[in-house]
């Protein structure tokens, strides 16, 4: 999908233009590529649709667009969307569009090399649940490119360690060393994401674990 609004597409927390459904910065510029989510949802007179939006950097926000004006003029339009070449390393792992590797490898195993590090302190957000998604909340271990020994000041260059508890690893993990993970986008527990929002703790349904690299495999290489 792509966006057909030449002032700009506004993106929501939720559908609606209601009191409880909060407008997002920046708009969404003529053209933007997006992944759709969940929807049409019909509130305030329009469909809305829940989005990624597929560019590189991140800095469009995600979350619920109208569709049309009230008299049915489109705002949004199908569209293609080129994939990447799958990833062989971090960097072209962290490099992926948001979205993207849940459009182009759902479920396609991808191995990488990264170091895993501490992060860098708490992070107070939602929480989410399958609970090993890190998506907002927690202190969670992070990947970065082999040869760094510490936190990329760059948020692109890290992911956290999303990892799935029933997968193959050692009981302890090998902090500060190059592990070799083995991972996927759209991993099968993210169908049952939820996530519960401070301070009011209403938990709700979440496409968000489905963005994340769940990883399934961590070892340390042989010499």
């Amino acid at each position: 999908m792509k966006s057909l609004a030449d002032k700009g597409l506004r993106v929501r927390s939720a559908p609606g233009n209601g009191a409880d459904s909060q407008a997002l910065k920046p708009l969404l510029p003529l053209g933007t590529q997006m992944y759709v989510l969940d929807g049409p949802v019909m509130a305030s007179n329009h469909p809305w649709y829940e989005i990624v939006p597929l560019t590189p950097g991140g800095d469009l926000p995600s979350g619920w667009v109208a569709g049309a004006e009230e008299d049915g003029e489109p705002w949004v339009a199908a569209d293609d969307f080129k994939c990447p070449p799958m990833p062989t390393d971090l960097p072209s792992l962290a490099a992926l569009p948001p979205g993207a590797g849940l459009v182009c490898f759902p479920r396609v195993p991808i191995t990488v090399q990264a170091r895993l590090i501490k992060g860098p302190g708490d992070f107070d957000g939602p929480g989410y649940d399958p609970w090993w998604f890190f998506l907002g909340s927690g202190s969670p271990d992070l990947l970065v490119e082999p040869g760094a020994t510490s936190v990329p000041e760059d948020f692109g260059d890290w992911f956290f360690l999303n990892l799935d508890p029933a997968g193959e690893h050692p009981d302890v993990l090998p902090i500060g060393e190059v592990v070799e993970v083995t991972g996927m986008f759209d991993h099968p527990a993210a169908a049952s994401c939820t996530r519960t929002d401070p301070p009011d703790a209403k938990t709700v349904p979440s496409q968000g674990c489905r963005l994340e690299f769940a990883v399934t495999r961590l070892l340390v290489p042989e010499p």
